[in-house]
């Protein structure tokens, strides 16, 4: 799998124009093994990027990356619901260092002369959230869209240096999935980072890709 910069020799352009879609008692310091559904203070880790052709008509850049939960995620406080029926809250320190696998966010290109693939740039929002999450702002020009002058944004290509070590809020969902652990287990759901928010009071931290924990 190439690295991000190796990926991205040619120039791409990816845009987007559109309306955002509307989304459609214990205490103490318990211990527990597993996820919980919430937000995990982190820095993004083991960024990789390919560019893959979607629904036989579109192509896009994928990319997927890991957010590895901060030390100071010690200072969140999460709850579940125990076997008994019993709300448990819990702190955050024991997830620190622990691995969250992102799902892909799709970056939509835009077809240029000699191409054979359709643009879907209204398709491009979750991509354009996740730079300005990264502190990376869309630029403004006008472009002809059926027929008529339209302002889009010129979404950033965003490297590994934009997104490695960078602090963020990861919001972590649990997935229906069908998957066999490495004890032969078939398990049913897969936890994934679903977005990242901006995590305001984090500061970049030094990290580096691990070839052997690729996302892809």
């Amino acid at each position: 799998m190439a690295t991000v910069q190796e990926a991205l020799k040619q120039e791409e352009v990816s845009t987007f124009y559109g309306e955002p879609k509307k989304p459609s008692n214990n205490s103490g310091f318990e211990k527990k093994q597993g996820f919980i559904e919430g937000e995990y203070l982190g820095h993004i880790s083991n960024v990789r990027s390919v560019v893959r052709p979607v629904l036989k008509k579109y192509k896009a850049r994928i990319y997927n990356y890991d957010v590895i939960v901060s030390d100071e995620n010690k200072k969140m406080n999460y709850s579940y619901e125990d076997i008994a029926g019993d709300s448990v809250n819990i702190t955050g320190e024991q997830f620190a260092n622990r691995k969250l696998i992102a799902k892909g966010i799709f970056k939509f290109l835009d077809p240029v002369e000699g191409d054979d693939f359709e643009g879907n740039s209204s398709e491009n929002l979750k991509y354009m959230r996740f730079c300005e999450t990264l502190g990376l702002a869309p630029t403004e020009e006008t472009r002809t869209v059926d027929g008529k002058e339209t302002k889009v944004k010129l979404l950033p290509v965003l490297t590994e240096d934009d997104m490695v070590g960078k602090p963020v809020t990861a919001v972590l969902r649990r997935y229906k999935d069908s998957w066999v652990n490495n004890k032969g287990q078939k398990m049913n759901y897969s936890w994934r980072v679903s977005y990242v928010k901006p995590w305001e009071s984090g500061a970049v931290k030094k990290m580096t890709v691990d070839p052997e924990d690729l996302p892809f």
